[in-house]
């Protein structure tokens, strides 16, 4: 084997010199790197794993806020206060009258007092269609203001197709 010349030593010596500075400088710098996002990737794979726990409760929650919400879709209506009966019973009024109802009587109760509030019952005689009688027991549910109907008795008129309607309401209120 024949030594080698000086001239190919000086370029052995400069490609170990180029190699060893990639592998330095751009190959160890790289390497750090690249573990460094994979450690992040690995981070949040495991954030996301939590995270996919934690959301899985999601459709339950959910699922519990609606049914709290129906059983509470009446809270915000309101009771009034005594002063604004007049008031309430002219709305109850109209109501049946715009339902085309016939042979309208509105007969109030006395009052009856509770701890918390105040019981007036109402009942409501009338003639009408079935339609009508649905529309008016849809349109007193609606009503801002607390009211419960506690007995409906319907009967039909044989000199005609209509309804004979008996509706006993309750409004509650407050004191003033």
């Amino acid at each position: 084997m024949k030594s080698l010349s000086r001239d190919s030593l000086i370029m052995l010596g400069v490609a170990a010199a180029v190699i060893i500075a990639a592998v330095v400088l751009v190959f160890l710098p790289q390497s750090r790197k690249i573990n460094a996002v994979r450690s992040q990737v690995a981070g949040e794979e495991a954030q996301l794993a939590s995270d996919t726990v934690k959301a899985s409760i999601v459709p339950d929650v959910a699922r519990h806020i609606e049914e709290v919400k129906s059983r509470y879709k009446d809270f915000d209506r309101r009771m009034p206060q005594s002063k604004e009966l007049a008031g309430f019973l002219r709305e109850i009024s109209s109501i049946v009258a715009s339902e085309r109802l016939d042979n309208q009587l509105t007969e109030p109760g006395s009052p009856r007092r509770g701890k918390f509030y105040h019981t007036l019952p109402i009942i409501m005689k009338f003639q009408g269609s079935y339609l009508s009688l649905a529309s008016l027991l849809e349109r007193i549910d609606g009503m801002e203001r607390l009211t419960r109907v506690q007995k409906l008795w319907i009967g039909r008129d044989p000199k005609s197709e209509d309804l004979k309607i008996e509706l006993q309401m309750n409004i509650y209120f407050t004191e003033s």
